[in-house]
């Protein structure tokens, strides 16, 4: 077993403390009306199954939007010229992350999703919360930059130099564990551009910064070390994916790579790399993700710790109460971002 190896949630307790009660709150089993509210207004739709062979796949909410959210159903469409996987998807653990444009909370969904005739997918939430804004602000992700030439769609198993490119102008990713085929969850991260570091070309170093303290992604990697990245860069409609298995380190000196303002992170996420593929996703320009135009200002939406709030204790006293504490922890996180 490599040194700092973690691999027990006790040990993972003892560097990331259990969050408050209240965060259990947060998972809604059925649609309430701010989950609706976030769907309407998304642009982008992030999925993820637990079939290791399937990568993070995008759809346009612009122009294909949700056909049902009902209870515990969501049905979205799935485009006629996007790739269907070749084995059925059939009630598979399922994934979704709604991204709204402009904003930097998103809805995350997790439960069983089936791909019906290569047109339509049915997906049946198990769990329905809000996701703070703090990977997005650290990547800075509004902000368009400055791109090399496209890239044409290629795969590998070891890490060539233009993915690791890529990864270094990458300041942003989506992490998709599971924990067996029982359940997936979807996770951002976020961070100035090169904040993984590629130690060599078959191995990731992944920072975690801190969250909400609830670790549903690490938890599940101690359990199952299957893990998929997509790494997008804010402009551009090329997104890499990389598919590898993964485990928890505290080592010092790897942690020392990944610090921000002379602050290491606690944990980081050791990735073996056993493939990766460029995808071209002409749906993340084509739902205006990075076009001002189509950014939600502040009349639009209300605020995170309103809706977090709602969501969690509903409209009544005690929803506004909650407000309050919601509100203070919110922009305290927004303050101490490392």
């Amino acid at each position: 077993m490599p040194e700092h190896r973690i691999e027990s949630l006790s040990a993972l307790r003892s560097l990331i403390p259990p969050p408050p009660a209240i965060m259990h709150k947060r998972l809604q089993r059925s649609l309430d009306e701010i989950c609706l509210l976030m769907i309407r207004k998304a642009t982008v739709c992030a999925v993820g199954f637990s079939d290791p062979q399937l990568d993070i796949e995008y759809l346009d909410l612009r122009h294909h939007p949700v056909l049902r959210a009902v209870g515990q159903d969501i049905h979205l469409p799935w485009p006629t010229d996007k790739e269907i996987p070749d084995q059925p998807i059939e009630e598979l653990a399922c994934s979704l992350y709604f991204i709204l444009p402009g904003v930097g909370f998103s809805l995350r969904a997790n439960g069983r999703g089936s791909l019906r005739n290569g047109k339509l997918l049915q997906f049946r939430a198990g769990a329905l919360f809000l996701h703070c804004s703090r990977a997005k602000v650290r990547a800075d992700f509004w902000r368009v930059r400055e791109h090399a030439s496209p890239l044409s769609p290629s795969t590998g198993q070891v890490l060539s130099e233009t993915a690791q490119a890529f990864i270094a102008a990458s300041p942003y990713l989506l992490m998709l564990t599971q924990r067996q085929a029982e359940a997936t969850e979807m996770s951002p991260r976020g961070d100035p551009a090169g904040f993984v570091q590629v130690l060599d070309r078959h191995t990731l170093l992944v920072p975690e910064r801190p969250g909400n303290k609830v670790a549903c992604s690490l938890s599940n990697i101690l359990v199952d070390g299957s893990l998929r990245l997509s790494f997008l860069q804010p402009g551009i409609d090329t997104v890499l994916s990389v598919a590898g298995r993964a485990w928890l380190t505290n080592d010092p000196s790897l942690l020392a790579l990944l610090a921000i303002n002379n602050k290491p992170p606690r944990i980081g996420t050791i990735v073996n790399v056993e493939r990766y593929r460029f995808q071209h996703c002409p749906e993340l320009l084509a739902a205006g993700l990075w076009d001002r135009a189509t950014h939600l200002d502040e009349g639009q939406i209300p605020a995170f710790s309103k809706m977090l709030s709602e969501h969690m204790n509903g409209k009544g006293l005690l929803g506004k109460a909650t407000g309050l504490v919601v509100d203070a922890v919110v922009k305290h996180d927004l303050r101490h971002l490392y």
